[in-house]
């Protein structure tokens, strides 16, 4: 393009030459005519190459600058896409864990034998043991006017014995033992009889009040009320055996046993519940046959987190807990009975004894 453009300046170079003559002055202004031009082309070409580069690089520029903005905003929405993914993924794994927490803390190996709904059985003991309670005053207060029946002649305390409607032998034995560890009411009644005829066949008759007046009545009232409080203190403990076994627990507590006996596995009628009551005795049956008793307790036991093992531990130290008072009971009623046991020989013989002793030294210097 250069070249063409001096090929045209030497054309018309000459034509403009002799159009404006041939004298020194005109060829000088001539060619400074041509130059101007020649420098006027040769600038104008030049501004528009410059201009066609300063486009094209502005182009190239912007092209530049739209892919980078493109490829950030690309970088960008890469970025919050996998913020927004570290997040889920995060939300995730707090849920996963909080569920695998809570299985843990509260799922089926976190639960030991008999914590479902054991709020009724905690509250059942509670009635359990005032109905007890009243069976056992109930008892007390027969016996006590059993007794003491004014005018009673001894033959008609045998003939009580021999009567159809007292328990035969087997009965006063399953009433006093039950095989299931859980007495019927009937049971309750014949064990009630059966104490009376075991603890006192023959109560002893009573004195009148014109016969305490008398030496020999008084002798008698005193020697009758010692033997009455021995008795007594016998046949509390029997009472209180027949109360453990009595049907006390209520219905809640029943429904409680026979479902925590499905849940553990087993099949039948629970251990301890008869007629669909349960004693205080065979609820202890029952919380030992779930789990000794039970093949699948140990399989429960070997799968168990270590809060279900804390709480199967818990609940077990509770009730080895209260069957230690209860034991705690027994050992107090037998030392009492024991210690009875052991003054009656002694009133047999060393009493003796210290009466003869009493009647030859000191009656006899009176």
């Amino acid at each position: 393009m250069k070249k063409l453009f001096f090929a045209l300046a030497l054309v018309l170079f000459p034509v403009q030459v002799w159009a404006a003559g041939c004298g020194c002055g005109s060829i000088n202004a001539m060619i400074s005519a041509a130059k101007s031009e020649t420098i006027q082309a040769v600038n104008a070409y030049t501004a528009a190459e410059a201009q066609a580069i300063r486009s094209e690089i502005l182009l190239a520029a912007q092209n530049i600058i739209g892919t980078i903005k493109s490829e950030t905003a690309t970088v960008v929405r890469a970025l919050v896409a996998l913020k927004e993914s570290n997040v889920a993924a995060i939300k995730g794994q707090a849920v996963a864990g909080e569920a695998m927490k809570t299985e843990d803390l509260y799922g089926t190996a976190a639960q030991p034998s008999g914590l479902c709904g054991a709020t009724s059985l905690g509250a059942g003991i509670q009635l359990g043991a005032q109905a007890g309670q009243e069976i056992h005053a109930t008892m007390r207060e027969k016996q006590f006017a059993y007794a003491n029946t004014p005018g009673a002649k001894p033959v008609e305390f045998l003939h009580r014995i021999l009567a159809d409607d007292q328990p035969s032998e087997p009965e006063s034995l399953d009433a006093l033992f039950p095989l299931q560890s859980t007495l019927t009411e009937d049971q309750v009644a014949q064990a009630h009889e059966s104490i009376k005829t075991l603890a006192n066949p023959r109560p002893l008759p009573m004195v009148t009040d014109a016969q305490k007046e008398t030496p020999a009545g008084q002798t008698y009232a005193a020697a009758r009320k010692v033997h009455e409080e021995r008795l007594a203190a016998v046949t509390e403990a029997l009472n209180h055996h027949v109360v453990l076994h009595a049907p006390t627990l209520p219905e809640d507590v029943t429904e409680w046993a026979q479902n925590q006996w499905s849940e553990a596995g087993g099949s039948g009628t629970p251990p301890g519940i008869v007629d669909g009551k349960l004693s205080e005795a065979g609820l202890y049956k029952l919380l030992s046959q779930m789990r000794v008793g039970n093949p699948n307790w140990f399989a429960q036991i070997a799968t168990a987190t270590d809060a279900g093992l804390l709480r199967e531990m818990a609940v077990m130290q509770a009730f080895q807990m209260e069957l230690a008072r209860k034991n705690m009971e027994l050992m107090d009623r037998l030392t009492v009975i024991a210690a009875l046991d052991f003054l009656s020989p002694m009133e047999g013989t060393t009493g003796r004894d210290m009466d003869d002793l009493y009647a030859r030294m000191v009656g006899a210097q009176q």
